[in-house]
């Protein structure tokens, strides 16, 4: 649960005056009773409630375990492969000898078994299959999954019901697999925290981020995804990640009563940030000490902890700057800080958006920031109420913070008149707002649903400028889409891409240009056609028969599978050959 996800449920309920679960799937989480720990440190509305799928079947009554609706054919078998119990702990977990997890069992409250989690069904003693069983206190099966998100889909629809409701995915995990959780009753909403690629230094068409990849192919089969800065939507709506389901909701910040008019100390810089590669807080202690060498007053306090912290001490002391920089390690409560500093620095690679930077302004401090994707171009106007500064330029950094320390009062008291201006359209108010527009302006309507739809190439040829496609479809049902794609992944690594499809009746044409698969040098790539309605998203593998028609380069070679799918070869031309 992350501290966003709280204090935006906290802020629905308030404001709103309504009820708001917090959905966990973490066993861990069993016995905890967070919520009211939550609760009595204020970081919680008494109207939000977190509920754990584990908490609930480990105290829930047989009749309502049985609402949870199986997947697969119950095996009566399945009670044969639970484990000797050890002790009272409510699990019991069987793993390999190189401490992979194997299979796990978990126990009601009552001490009944509950659930088996096998994850060895193909082979014995080796992970590869699965089969979750549910029980009841008789130890008779109630039902069984294959797959953990069916399992965790089972008891969201008996968390939810067939009641309207809205559900918002915060979690990169989760969202890898929630896009799956499609209902007619359900808007299903993900939040996208941060960055969309590998590597932020990457180009636009790189490979995207490893802990997303499942929902960013998939973004279409959501009602809706939020970005939090609309540079960050531009950029992922340039590479055709949606057909229009991005939109900006951003991060919802406290209004911290910063005073424009309160005397600060100049010099008094602040710096709230995990100590890792990601924040390179070692820019901004390089930046102090060039300030401070010109003869200019000038101090950092950081908080924050991580692994670079034996660094940048080592850093610190290098630049004889033990007397300027202080790193205070994690401290509750930090952004307090930013009501008695001056100003604040941000050197991060990348940022979601960049909450700090929003509770610094809030306070009255001025952040000075590198202009690093995403969010402090969205925030800031430079010289107006904060500085940019482009991304790694620690001279720039250091000739902004002398032009900041050499304002005239009335120019810094105006600057931070601004900036807390600036960070009210981040206030609780109008980001509830936000969001209650963006949920209303979603539909119930029924989802359009087209399991038997089928797309088979007519030609595909490799030409001087990318990959010109012809296909047929069918089976789509009375629905027009309202979008098609042409979509490719790479078999290894997270590449994915897709370009828009036009039909002519039956005919589907799409060009790939070569830029677009440019980032992948090496390996296959398999394509699929996108069906976006209006409500309701499918992918469809393109089918390649007898009679269709490749025209391959000797850089990509097109062909149809063993199992009859169209797919590419990209022959990587750092490969040569002598004889």
């Amino acid at each position: 649960m992350t501290t966003v996800a709280l204090e935006r449920s906290s802020a629905f309920a308030r404001l709103d005056n309504r009820h708001v679960e917090i959905l966990t799937l973490s066993p861990e989480m069993k016995g905890l009773d967070r919520e009211r720990e939550l609760r009595e440190a204020g970081a919680i509305d008494r109207r939000v409630k977190i509920r754990n799928l584990w908490q609930d079947l480990t105290t829930w009554s047989d009749r309502k375990l049985r609402r949870m609706i199986g997947t697969i054919e119950p095996d009566p078998s399945a009670a044969d492969d639970v484990l000797d119990r050890t002790g009272q702990e409510w699990t019991e977990l069987r793993k390999d000898s190189e401490g992979r997890l194997l299979q796990a069992d978990r126990y009601h409250d009552r001490g009944h078994l509950l659930v088996i989690d096998r994850q060895d069904m193909k082979k014995r003693g080796r992970r590869g299959g699965r089969r979750i069983t549910l029980s009841d206190r008789e130890q008779n099966v109630i039902a069984q999954w294959s797959t953990a998100r069916e399992f965790y889909q089972a008891w969201l629809d008996v968390v939810i019901g067939d009641k309207p409701a809205y559900l918002i995915c915060d979690s990169a995990f989760v969202g890898n697999f929630i896009h799956e959780y499609r209902r007619d009753n359900v808007v299903l909403c993900m939040v996208n925290h941060n960055h969309y690629l590998a590597d932020a230094d990457d180009e636009a068409t790189g490979a995207l981020a490893e802990e997303k990849f499942g929902y960013l192919r998939h973004l279409d089969a959501f009602d809706v995804t939020t970005t939090l800065t609309d540079s960050q939507r531009y950029a992922m709506e340039r590479l055709d990640l949606s057909a229009g389901k991005l939109t900006t909701v951003s991060n919802l910040t406290d209004d911290l009563h910063g005073d424009p008019d309160r005397p600060r100390p100049r010099h008094k810089g602040s710096m709230i940030a995990r100590l890792s590669p990601q924040k390179r807080v070692e820019d901004a202690i390089a930046a102090i000490a060039d300030v401070a060498a010109n003869d200019q007053q000038v101090t950092l306090d950081v908080f924050g902890d991580g692994e670079d912290r034996p660094m940048l001490t080592e850093l610190i002391e290098s630049k004889d700057a033990v007397d300027r920089v202080r790193l205070h390690g994690h401290v509750d409560g930090a952004k307090s800080i930013f009501l008695s500093s001056s100003f604040s620095l941000l050197t991060s690679r990348f940022e979601g958006q960049g909450l700090v930077v929003l509770e610094s302004m809030s306070a009255g401090c001025i952040p000075i920031c590198y202009a690093v994707d995403f969010g402090p171009t969205d925030i800031i106007e430079h010289g107006v109420s904060g500085f940019l500064v482009a991304p790694g330029d620690v001279k720039g950094l250091s000739a902004a913070i002398s032009t900041f320390l050499s304002l005239s009062e009335g120019e810094v008291t105006s600057m931070r008149r601004n900036a807390v201006a600036r960070a009210a359209d981040f206030f609780h108010d109008p980001i509830v707002r936000r969001w209650g527009e963006v949920l209303s302006a979603q539909s119930f309507a029924p989802i359009v649903r087209t399991e038997n739809a089928r797309a088979e190439i007519h030609t595909a040829e490799v030409t001087s400028n990318g990959i010109s496609i012809e296909m047929r479809i069918s089976a789509i049902g009375k629905s027009m889409p309202k979008q098609m794609f042409v979509s490719w992944k790479s078999r290894t690594g997270t590449f994915f891409g897709r370009v828009e499809a036009e039909r002519c009746e039956d005919l589907i044409t799409a060009e790939i240009p070569h830029s677009r698969m440019g980032p992948i040098t090496d390996g296959y790539v398999d394509f699929s056609l996108d069906l976006v309605f209006d409500r309701g998203f499918e992918r469809v593998r393109i089918a390649g028969n007898e009679d269709s028609a490749f025209t391959s380069s000797d850089k990509l070679h097109l062909y149809s599978t063993k199992h009859g799918n169209f797919s590419g070869r990209i022959i990587s031309t750092a490969l040569t050959s002598t004889s």
